[in-house]
């Protein structure tokens, strides 16, 4: 066992995990402790932090997951189709291809931005309908928070200009148009509502934590952090 004092305490949350015995703040306190131990650390622990992170992922949901490469391979090529829906001369399949863009789009811009910055990932687990990519916790930990912000900003953006996109598409069809606009406002300002309930401390709706069902809630969080340290999530 390393004679790192982290590293022991990643060891104790992993052991935890195994025997059944996890009890929930043994993570947020490790986080804690990670946030004021300097980037060294981090990189020295990367790998570990980033196993433990996904066992702990996977003790709290259960979701079904699959290779990051399959997720990558299913963004492509719903993109792919989209934008080949959208450039037909049919209504109905110009808007299958907006609904197409619409699940892609917002995830994609996130991945590719996460890449950019240094982010990798683990899986890609599907939460309830929608898939989702589990970050390398230890790699998302190596961003400055500047670029954490910037992170979840790209991802905030996606769905509204899918759906704008559907309303300039949709010109010969000014209802459909019109409800992608409306759509698209829509998202827009329940993106601004998410970040919003974030900033002024709202947590959960309902069983769900906040920052879990929309990725503005941890820009505001990541915003705020910059003020006022607190704990870290576990994206």
């Amino acid at each position: 066992m390393s004679d790192h004092p982290i590293s022991q305490q990643l060891d104790e949350i992993e052991s935890a995990l195994d025997t059944g015995s996890y009890q929930r703040g043994q993570w947020q306190r490790l986080l804690r402790r990670l946030d004021h131990s300097g980037q060294a650390t981090v990189v020295s622990l990367g790998n570990q932090i980033t196993t433990v992170s996904n066992k702990l992922h996977r003790h709290n949901n259960g979701f079904p997951e699959l290779p990051v490469s399959y997720g990558f391979s299913l963004e492509l090529i719903l993109f792919g189709a989209s934008l080949a829906c959208l450039t037909t001369s049919s209504d109905l399949v110009q808007l299958l291809g907006v609904g197409l863009l619409a699940l892609c789009l917002q995830p994609g811009i996130k991945i590719i931005t996460g890449l950019i910055l240094g982010v990798r990932y683990s899986y890609v687990y599907l939460w309830y309908f929608e898939p989702r990519f589990k970050m390398a916790f230890g790699t998302y930990l190596l961003l400055t928070h500047k670029q954490k912000v910037i992170l979840h900003a790209m991802g905030s953006v996606g769905t509204p200009i899918a759906l704008f996109i559907g309303f300039l598409t949709l010109t010969a069809a000014p209802v459909l148009a019109y409800l992608c606009l409306a759509g698209s406002l829509g998202a827009l300002g329940m993106q601004v509502a998410a970040f919003v309930a974030a900033a002024r401390g709202v947590k959960k709706i309902g069983p769900f934590q906040l920052t879990t069902l929309t990725t503005p809630a941890t820009l505001a969080y990541e915003l705020k952090k910059a003020k006022q340290p607190a704990t870290l999530m576990n994206p």
